[in-house]
């Protein structure tokens, strides 16, 4: 056997070359096949599968699954709950301007990912060309059919048929709006509508106040009439039961014994005589 030195040069066969390049690029191929036959579709999200640039109607749910290496793709759609929030400005029915700040919950159904993914494109494509433009819609089509006050009043009402417009508009391209998905977090109004509008709310606390004073004043008036009516009906109740005879017992009944000083007018003391004759 030959002993190489590291001063001698010693020719590699053509066929051992060949042999080694043929075996790395067979390992290589190897792991391809192996590593790319295997896809992993983490929770929260679906796979649409994809075999020559085509979309397969079925997806594949989180978990491991196999697919043909160099042939097919999968692409990871998200079906978790997302937000979207947008501040738009539109005008009330009293053509007041408002801007309303809108947050909208939705997610998009695994069943529909495919659908979705070969006509609109990834989530962020959805949000911004369908989601997006059909709350802003809703928002100002609904606010259009009240007055500004209506808006703070019937602010739960108001959101609802925000909703139900988003959720009927949004069934042709099939997304979800979770229930309780849409929220009308803030109205705001132009500084001279809320400045007319505090005016109003001082008037009709001053209106109400004044309306207490007034009543106040009538209880007291009628108490003060059933009052005087009740000592009128006492005096009247009183002339009709007084009698020369009563008039006469209360006073020997009230008299300490002593004569009076002064007598009436015709020169007489009245019970001198029945008093007298007991002495």
């Amino acid at each position: 056997m030959p002993v190489l030195t590291s001063g001698s040069n010693v020719d590699v066969p053509t066929n051992v070359i060949k042999r080694v390049i043929a075996y790395s690029v067979g390992a290589l191929l190897a792991l391809i096949l192996l590593f790319g036959t295997f896809v992993t579709v983490p929770a929260g999200h679906c796979g649409v599968l994809i075999t020559f640039g085509a979309a397969s109607p079925n997806v594949l749910y989180p978990g491991l699954h196999v697919k043909l290496p160099l042939i097919q793709d999968v692409v990871l759609m998200n079906v978790q709950v997302q937000k979207n929030q947008l501040t738009e400005h539109a005008a009330s029915l009293d053509l007041q301007d408002v801007d309303s700040t809108v947050a909208t919950n939705w997610n998009i159904d695994p069943t529909d990912a495919s659908w979705i993914y070969q006509r609109i494109g990834m989530e962020d494509a959805l949000n911004e060309r369908i989601i997006q433009p059909v709350v802003s819609n809703a928002v100002k089509a609904i606010i259009a059919h009240y007055n500004a006050e209506e808006l703070v009043e019937k602010r739960d009402q108001v959101r609802q048929q925000i909703e139900e417009m988003i959720r009927t508009n949004l069934k042709p391209y099939h997304v979800n709006v979770a229930v309780d998905g849409v929220s009308i977090t803030n109205f705001d109004f132009s500084p001279e509508y809320e400045t007319a509008i505090e005016n109003k709310q001082v008037a009709q606390q001053r209106a109400q106040q004044a309306e207490y004073e007034l009543q106040q004043a009538k209880v007291e008036a009628e108490r003060q009439i059933a009052q005087a009516q009740g000592q009128a009906e006492a005096q009247k109740l009183l002339q009709q039961t007084l009698t020369p005879e009563l008039i006469q017992q209360q006073a020997i009944q009230k008299w300490d014994g002593h004569l009076p000083t002064v007598v009436g007018g015709n020169g007489v003391l009245p019970m001198i005589g029945n008093v007298t004759a007991g002495h």
